[in-house]
């Protein structure tokens, strides 16, 4: 029989993937700074550059910038050096994959510093990175044509969520740093992190609206050599244009990278933000295949050739939230300074079903002696159930702020991570490819007319087929509405 094909159009994703980076070089004192004592901590703000798509890889180029706070020798007021850690990596795809999307999200997972003669320090850091590669993919589904009145085709309809645009956005942001009133001329800025997040998008026709702030915290060293860390909240509204209107059941999904970030002060000592932000969007849309999963005559021998149809088709996609706690030292009764790196979620299927993460807490703290700072191992984990055959996916992270916060134990440092779930469905879709027809014959003049039975959890279809009828028939002799119960019994008309 002649066959009809319908091509469905969609983006595959190709690369679902995270990498745990590290990285370690050596940063000189600048002449004109006063030796290093000792190290008091390290911060840094992951930057993403720029991607690359090559044939069969894909990479980003990149890097941490860093603030390394130092106390002096013989001097207790500290000093602030700063420095660039570059980081690079490339990921496999299969060979000719047209050109696509690669969506990242980048995030610090663990910096420290030590001193190696009283000119030149070592740090190390290191860098959690999780990619996605979508590509252009095409499916041709088969359907059966002229079909004559004694073939009865089974049509399944199968609704797929299924990617189907992404790009990205490129803003900025640029404000004025101010604290209640505060006269923040003669403070030094030390470090400064960025945390942006949406927490509002819809697809709305050709375009995707979306909302969200920029959470910046900085490290500030008063005139007196006291340090102050203050966070400073900018929001932004923004909107990206697509290729093509999409209807109710289109979602997106947005991931923020951080490209540029510039702190500076004007002649009236007023601090300055230039904040560089992308915006990595991918669309899912709902999709609704249908096909023809099996065929039969009463009157003739039909041989269909049934394949299946296999499409990543998204069956859940949410944010979940991973939340620890870190015992600190006895002497550790507050904070200047905490910080949160980690590295990307893992879920981990053999246990039982767990979602696990680990990093680092950093603490910068005021003790009788001074100021200290000291790094902590943290984690956190929660049960997550998913089926044999689904698929799990981490396809974004983002840590939050971490919190001080007493326990019965003695102070602790409580933080969370938040990651995006996708899970895929891995069964593929029956259809019919070729279906092969018979002469018609005469029907057996000794076949009855009525077969009596109970379904024993049979469909209707498989009952139809077996015996001889159709489904609308017996439907019609049971007065059913939906499938029947397995032990109803039916009375079977036979054609």
């Amino acid at each position: 029989m002649d066959m009809k094909s319908t091509a469905v159009s969609y983006l595959d994703p190709v690369l679902m993937d995270s990498r745990q980076l590290e990285q370690a070089q050596e940063v000189r004192i600048p002449d004109g700074m006063p030796d290093a004592d000792r190290i008091l901590g390290v911060w840094g703000q992951p930057i993403l550059r720029g991607k690359e798509w090559r044939g069969d890889t894909v990479g980003f180029n990149g890097g941490v910038m860093l603030w390394i706070l130092y106390c002096p020798e013989g001097n207790d007021t500290p000093e602030i050096l700063d420095a660039w850690m570059p980081f690079q990596t490339k990921w496999g795809i299969p060979e000719d994959s047209p050109e696509g999307k690669l969506n990242l999200t980048m995030g610090i997972r663990f910096l420290d510093a030590r001193t190696i003669s009283p000119r030149k320090l070592m740090v190390r850091g290191g860098l959690s990175v999780c990619a996605q590669a979508l590509v252009p993919g095409e499916t041709n589904v088969l359907y059966p044509q002229d079909i004559p009145e004694d073939v009865y085709v089974l049509r399944r309809s199968f609704p797929l969520k299924l990617y189907a645009q992404a790009g990205e956005k490129a803003f900025a942001l640029e404000d004025t740093l101010s604290s209640s009133g505060e006269d923040m001329s003669d403070w030094k800025i030390c470090s400064a992190a960025v945390r942006p997040y949406v927490n509002e998008q819809k697809v709305v026709g050709n375009k995707i609206a979306f909302r969200g702030a920029a959470e910046l915290t900085v490290l500030f060293a008063a005139e007196d050599g006291m340090l102050e860390s203050k966070s400073f909240v900018f929001p932004f509204s923004q909107f990206a244009e697509l290729d093509k209107s999409f209807g109710n059941d289109a979602e997106a999904d947005i991931l923020l990278c951080v490209t540029n970030l510039e702190l500076e002060e004007d002649p009236e000592g007023l601090k300055q933000m230039k904040l560089g932000l992308t915006a990595q969007y991918a669309v899912t849309d709902l999709t609704m295949v249908d096909t023809a999963a099996d065929a039969y005559s009463n009157l003739r021998q039909v041989k269909p050739t049934v394949d299946r149809l296999e499409l990543n088709s998204i069956l859940d996609k949410h944010w979940e939230s991973l939340t620890g706690r870190t015992d600190l030292p006895e002497d550790v009764l507050s904070s200047i300074q905490t910080s949160l790196w980690s590295d990307v979620p893992v879920y981990d299927r053999d246990s039982g079903g767990t979602l696990a993460a680990q990093g680092t807490v950093q603490i910068l703290y005021k003790e009788d002696s001074g100021m200290e700072g000291k790094t902590f191992h943290w984690e956190g984990s929660k049960p997550m159930k998913a089926g044999e055959s689904t698929q799990v996916r981490i396809t974004g992270f983002l840590p939050g702020q971490p919190q001080l916060e007493p326990g019965s134990g003695g102070m602790g440092i409580g933080g969370e991570v938040r990651c995006q779930i996708t899970a895929f469905g891995s069964e593929g879709i029956p259809m019919v490819t070729d279906l092969e027809l018979g002469e018609i014959r005469e029907p057996s003049p000794d076949r009855p007319s009525l077969v009596l039975c109970r379904p024993g959890g049979k469909s209707l279809w498989e009952l139809a087929k077996e015996n001889g009828s159709a489904v609308d028939a017996i439907r019609s002799a049971n007065a059913l509405e939906d499938e029947p119960e397995a032990n109803q019994m039916l009375l079977i008309p036979i054609e």
